[in-house]
Parts: C-alpha cells; structure tokens; sequence
C-alpha cells in the first residue's frame, strides 16, 4: 500500500469510530461488551472454527504451496479493519460492531502468529513489531472512539449534529481507497490459478454464513459477525508475510483475498439496509 493509501486509511479509520463514538454512550458500550455468550460465540467463530475451516480447505483443493500458507493466515487472523465500514451501518449494535473489531484485532496481534506458526511448520517463526501495532490501534481505533465518547458525554445535541457527517467522509475514504487499490488486486488475482481465486471466495462465503448462524437470534448481530467473521485482518497477514515469507506468492494471495472480501459483504450490507427499509415497521 502507498503512502497516500495508508493516510487515506488511517482518516478512514479515525473518522468512522469517532462517528461510532459519537452515536452510542459509554455505558451501552460496556453492555455490549458484557454480553458473554454472543462474546464467546464471536471468538469461537473466529479463532476455532475458521482456522480450522482454513486447514480444511487447504488440504482438500489442490493448489500451489503459497496459496496454502496465504489462506492459513489469513484463516487464523482475525480483526479486519475494513469490516467496520459495513458494520457501522447497522443502527442498534453499533456498540457490539466497535467492541467485537477491537477485541478481534487486538487478539489477532497477540495470537495469529504463534496460531500461524504452529499450523504452518514448528521451524517457521515470524516478526512482527508488537510495539508498533498496539500504537496504531491505540491511535486509529481506540483514541477516536474514546473521543466520540466524550463530545457525546457532553453535548449530546453536537454528537448527533457531528456523527453523520464523520460518518459520510470515513465513507468516501473507504471508497477512494478501494479504488486505489484496485489495479493491485487485479495483479495479484491475475498471478492466482482460478482453483485458488475459487478456494477463497468459498471460504469467504462459508465464514460469513458460519457467522450469521452463531451471531444470533438480533439479525443485526447477525449481520455484524458474518462480516467481522470473514473479512480477516488482511493488513496483518501482509506483514506477516512480508516478513516470514518475502518475495513469495503468499504476499499476492494476500492482497486478492483483501479485494475478494468486500463485494460480498458489500452485497450483504446493501441488501439488509434495504430490507430494513422496506420493513412495515419503518
């Protein structure tokens, strides 16, 4: 990613979890956080059962090694940063959508690459600067939430006046960055077999209905872990393999999977936000 894609991403993320922040109180935050069986649910889904969907499908399709090893850490780290994007939409479990993205990401820093290591070969070992990750999710995650929060602490009137707004420009961001990265997505799904390209749009849509079905009975819950579930944390996986796996096709498989991810939850946010408009109770 360029220098001007990582600014865009990062006002991206500054910018929609202030609007979150600005939409929900401290309170209703902390209950979403509280609610152990979805909670639990959430982190069996994404760090037991998609890793092992992961191994599953490696070793069923026939493909190229680095395409294993792509779609393993891609199985086994969870937290992608693009999910909020979609799951910020929905309108009561915003407080469960921010909640679940922190955890999952924090977790995917702290657990994917011995998670990685183990399912790879015990003599892999990765690097990854711990100090500098914790930073940026302090940064770009927690600190603009935390502010949000706060305006809506004080003002509940300007909190409401600011988070449309905030909302939409984390919404053009997210858009422009897509777009800019679409030339170097193509050329990693171009340099992929189409086995491969098939192997992961399959497991991109098998997360997202595990997702949907252990994100219950709330539709929006629902809804909200079927995204989380499959978009994974592509960043970090690139990183990873940047450092475990340099001048391979991992990194490529890596990238696709990142464009692949979003058109179907894409689809799925757009067809929920119009069923809900639809809805006689509207």
């Amino acid at each position: 990613m360029d220098l001007i894609s990582k600014i865009f991403t990062g006002i991206f993320l500054v910018t929609t979890m202030a609007s979150i922040g600005l939409k929900v109180t401290t309170g209703e935050l902390i209950s979403a956080m509280r609610d152990r069986s979805l909670m639990k649910r959430s982190l069996v889904v994404n760090l037991i059962i998609v890793p092992f969907l992961g191994l599953l499908l490696v070793n069923i399709v026939p493909m190229s090694h680095e395409a294993k090893v792509g779609i393993l850490l891609l199985a086994v780290s969870p937290g992608g940063l693009n999910a909020i994007q979609f799951t910020s939409k929905t309108k009561d479990s915003l407080c469960y959508a921010a909640s679940l993205l922190f955890i999952l990401t924090l977790l995917s820093v702290l657990l994917s690459p011995v998670i990685a290591s183990f399912m790879l070969s015990a003599d892999t070992s990765f690097t990854l600067h711990y100090g500098r990750v914790i930073k940026f999710l302090f940064l770009f995650i927690l600190l603009p939430l935390l502010a949000g929060l706060g305006v809506h602490y004080i003002s509940k009137k300007y909190a409401h006046i600011l988070s449309k707004p905030i909302a939409l420009i984390g919404t053009v961001f997210f858009v422009v960055v897509v777009i800019r990265m679409l030339a170097q997505r193509k050329q990693a799904m171009a340099a992929l077999s189409k086995t491969e390209l098939a192997t992961m749009i399959v497991f991109i849509i098998l997360t997202m209905i595990i997702g949907w079905l252990f994100g219950g009975p709330s539709i929006e819950t629902r809804r909200v872990l079927a995204t989380s579930t499959s978009m994974r944390n592509a960043a970090l996986c690139f990183v990873i393999a940047t450092n475990g796996f340099p001048d391979t096709n991992v990194i490529l498989v890596v990238v696709a999977f990142s464009g692949l991810m979003i058109f179907p939850n894409m689809l799925l946010t757009v067809y929920e936000i119009i069923k809900e408009r639809r809805s006689p109770a509207n």
